[in-house]
């Protein structure tokens, strides 16, 4: 063995020949576990010493040694071979991570440390094959458990099980597809969007990889189906949906021969839509205010500003605030109505809700609507950051959520009205902050910012909140779905508006009995109250940076929240909330506006609240399901704007 090990060092170091097949598989007969334990050990202290410099195709020809003894001896611990896989892959990751300032040549670094990674999916596939009962396993997962959380938590613990295959030699992802399929024929949206989702997980996952054979009979699946869907014209017509996504799926298995860019291939992968059509494009430009609703509308004729950060292109709330003759404060918080300008029915609406929420990306991408972006909006920006942005100085449409505090904080009159409202100073939270410190000489401005100042810290006494370890979460990270826990300055005053709007509108819906999209999230507060006394003593130790950082690597397990037709808020402590001060940018704020439509503007009949419990109920589970694939495809993206760079 040590002349074997010997032999193929001075292999990969360029000294010597490579040992023969006939020679190592002879050796492999007599202990097949030992010869793939050397040829692994010699693999990782060839890529510990990688710089740049040096090819490791040879490293690659001792990949195809592990991959023959793997397909000719069944003695093979496959197990061991699996955890040897998953432990260069960790390594490689941790070499890349590292080394970046020491790589000689850092592109082509990375570039071999790649082609080592397609080696080891391909062993990795070889490794698990063979296993039927790891098929077992992943299939009960995706059959019974059906929870695309346990299940990519399943894969982040074992990645090779993303290739397995069933006893007909048919790999996981061929069988779900053939699922996915089967569940768009039988018009089952819960479980093709569900079939969908584990599709895009799959695809994400960097262990993945799909051989020619089983890329061409999935293909051949996939346009079979395309092509019974659009046999006739008006068979295509009904279909069109379905026919779609299908076509996505069909880029998505393709890969590289896809002739899109790098970002439509991602986004193809995880079902996400990036450009706008040419017609929403133009609706976009023309969006229209009715004379009709100019007369209907309240106008708010209060001193208003918005507060948003540095680098905002969507302005879509705005704060106005005084102090009434009795004592209390009247706060109003006032957002851009995009049901003012459209139709909840109309097409580009409807894009919206399909799209779930903004999607803010870690770099710019090109975008021939905007040139280069950041984000991937609900809206065309013709729209989001023109018409519908509420703009200093421009009379705008909007909801306007009026409330009048005591000084205990209690609410002692509210109201929700359509109004014109016309933003008198568009500023910053540096800039409030500023004031707020030093004061400035617009008395106007400084005389609503106090009083703003004051509300959030009445409102804050009497707010508590339902978790704390949620609530250190959201001030420590960036999650652009949720409302951003901030109780300093100007952030306060933001965060308290917000809060109080989304609690006060879901418990008009819930006190009446109106349908309503709540904004729901559960937490056993026996297990939180642990983790929190554990990173509390773990902050004695580490201090203070240490604290934030521990919160960002917990926010993976701690639960999120979702959308429901019933349930409180336990992250926040409220039995009620939802979304409905940013429409703009999230889909959900978009179905309370149309809730608000239906059961404030008007007396509901019977048959309309039916109607729309069914359309809230249909519309909380296309928005829960978008939300991972947006963060998978989030993910792919910074990985391959990190490679770029």
């Amino acid at each position: 063995m040590r002349n074997i090990e010997k032999s193929l060092v001075n292999f990969v170091n360029g000294k010597g020949p490579m040992i023969s097949e006939e020679v190592l598989c002879n050796q492999a007969t007599k202990d097949a576990d030992e010869t793939i334990d050397i040829l692994f050990n010699v693999i990782n202290k060839e890529i510990e010493s990688v710089t740049g410099l040096e090819s490791l195709e040879r490293v690659r020809e001792l990949f195809k040694c592990i991959k023959l003894i793997l397909s000719t001896n069944d003695k093979v611990d496959r197990k061991k071979v699996a955890r040897r896989i998953n432990k260069l892959d960790e390594r490689i990751d941790r070499i890349e991570l590292e080394n970046k300032n020491k790589f000689h040549d850092m592109k082509n670094a990375i570039q071999e440390l790649e082609s080592v990674r397609t080696e080891l999916d391909t062993i990795g596939e070889e490794a698990v094959v063979k296993d039927t009962k790891q098929y077992d396993l992943i299939n009960y997962l995706v059959d019974e458990k059906k929870d695309i959380a346990y299940i990519e938590y399943t894969f982040n613990k074992m990645p090779n099980l993303v290739n397995v295959k069933d006893k007909e030699d048919v790999s996981l992802f061929r069988n779900v597809v053939k699922k996915y399929i089967k569940a768009i024929k039988d018009e089952d949206d819960e479980k093709a969007l569900y079939f969908n989702n584990l599709i895009s997980l799959i695809l994400s996952q960097r262990s993945f990889s799909l051989n020619d054979n089983e890329k061409r009979k999935t293909l051949e699946l996939v346009h079979s189906t395309i092509d019974r869907l659009s046999v006739k014209k008006n068979y295509a017509k009904k279909n069109k949906d379905k026919i779609k996504w299908l076509n996505s799926l069909v880029d998505s298995i393709k890969g590289d021969e896809s002739k899109d860019s790098k970002l439509d291939m991602l986004a193809n992968k995880h079902h996400i839509a990036i450009h706008f059509s040419d017609d929403l494009l133009e609706k976009a430009k023309f969006a229209k205010v009715t004379d009709k609703d100019m007369r209907t509308r309240m106008y708010v004729d209060e001193y208003t500003i918005t507060i948003d950060g540095d680098n905002a292109v969507e302005i879509d709330d705005a704060l106005s605030c005084k102090r009434l003759p009795n004592g209390n404060y009247l706060l109003g918080v006032h957002i851009s109505s995009i049901l003012g300008y459209f139709s909840y029915y109309s097409d580009i609406v409807e894009e919206a809700l399909s799209r779930g929420r903004s999607i803010y990306l870690s770099n710019k991408y090109r975008n021939t609507e905007n040139d280069y972006n950041r984000t991937i909006p609900l809206f065309p920006y013709e729209f989001s950051a023109k018409t519908g942005s509420l703009i200093t100085g421009i009379p705008k449409l909007a909801r306007s959520y009026f409330f009048e505090i005591d000084s205990t904080g209690s609410i002692v009159n509210e109201s929700f009205q359509k109004t014109i409202i016309n933003s008198n100073k568009q500023t910053t939270y540096k800039e409030i902050n500023k004031i707020l410190n030093h004061g400035t000489k617009d008395k106007e401005l400084q005389d609503l910012i106090f009083d703003l100042h004051d509300v959030a810290e009445i409102l804050d006494k009497r707010y508590k909140a339902g978790d704390q370890i949620y609530e250190n979460i959201k001030a420590s990270t960036e999650d652009f779905s949720d409302l951003r826990v901030k109780r300093i300055g100007s952030e306060k005053i933001v965060y308290q508006s917000m809060l109080l709007t989304g609690n006060r509108v879901a418990s008009f819906f819930a006190k009446n009995g109106y349908p309503c999209l709540y904004r729901v999230h559960s937490v056993n507060s026996a297990d939180s109250k642990k983790l929190q006394n554990l990173i509390q003593n773990l902050t004695k130790t580490y201090g203070g940076e240490q604290y934030n950082k521990l919160y960002q690597l917990i926010e993976g397990i701690y639960p999120k929240g979702w959308y429901d037709i019933a349930g409180s808020h336990d992250g926040l402590g409220l039995e009620h909330y939802c979304h409905c001060t940013s429409a703009l940018r999230r889909a959900a704020d978009i179905v309370v506006e149309h809730a608000l439509e239906v059961c404030y503007d008007d007396n509901p009949s019977d048959k309309e609240l039916i109607k729309l419990e069914e359309e809230i109920t249909r519309r909380k589970t296309e928005i829960n399901n978008k939300q991972d694939p947006i963060e998978w495809f989030c993910r792919d993206y910074k990985r391959a704007y990190q490679k770029r760079r």
